[in-house]
């Protein structure tokens, strides 16, 4: 008779070796046409991964089963009832991780006219509130009770009134000056204008919430804060 431990080791080779080829074809599915894009990086890494410990998992429950299949009797009849909600529960993350990647970068190009420091933070709060909202998510589908996912909903909120409030008090008066001034500057000029200011003169090329984008002569583009442009003299040429 075989001895049950070469089927158990067997079992589990096959198993890392279908994780290996099946993280390879999805990141290669995923990445096909759309490698320029760093969410998409980030979206493929988290699929490859979770595809990989999937199937090193049945590689892993296949060996116990050759070993002792006594230990496994219960365990089809859950894999068949539970299987499904870990799966929408892994796929949710793996969406989230690519959402929040992408929203980081949203938020981080949206306030461009603000410091460094702000802008990390800002992205990071985007980042964390879609993680909180993913996590709460996956829970739900695992069959968490309601009050638990009722206490971590709660503390998202309270987290990101937290944050906020901190961002506000470290940096979000300024952020909020030049908010209010690209409001009344988006009155007077628009994309399209030749503006000159404080010997920058370029094209407008956009207008964000907190800057504006000029197209400058050699070709590259500059952003100026919404507050340069409204208090200091600025000349402008209309787009006819």
């Amino acid at each position: 008779m075989i001895d049950p431990w070469i089927f158990a080791t067997g079992a589990i080779v096959v198993g890392l070796l279908s994780g290996v080829v099946g993280a390879a074809l999805v990141r290669r599915i995923i990445l096909t046409d759309r490698s320029d894009y760093p969410e998409v990086h980030d979206a493929a890494r988290a699929s490859s991964m979770f595809l990989f410990l999937f199937f090193t998992s049945i590689g892993v429950i296949v060996a116990i089963g050759f070993i002792n299949p006594e230990t496994l009797e219960p365990i089809p009849a859950e894999i068949l009832r539970e299987s499904p909600r870990v799966l929408a529960a892994g796929l949710i993350l793996i969406a989230a991780r690519a959402l929040a990647f992408a929203v980081g970068g949203l938020v981080n190009g949206a306030f461009e006219g603000s410091g460094a420091r702000m802008r990390s933070q800002m992205a990071s709060l985007g980042r964390l509130l879609v993680y909180s909202v993913a996590i709460v998510l996956a829970l739900s589908q695992l069959g968490v009770e309601t009050t638990i996912l009722s206490i971590i909903v709660g503390g998202v909120v309270f987290a990101g009134a937290l944050a906020f409030g901190l961002l506000v008090g470290l940096g979000g008066r300024e952020l909020g000056g030049e908010l209010a001034a690209g409001r009344y500057l988006h009155r007077l000029v628009r994309v399209g204008d030749e503006i000159e200011v404080g010997g920058t003169a370029g094209r407008i090329v956009a207008l964000h919430p907190a800057s504006v984008e000029l197209a400058v002569e050699d070709g590259s583009s500059v952003h100026l804060a919404n507050s340069l442009l409204t208090k200091g003299e600025m000349r402008v040429r209309h787009q006819r």
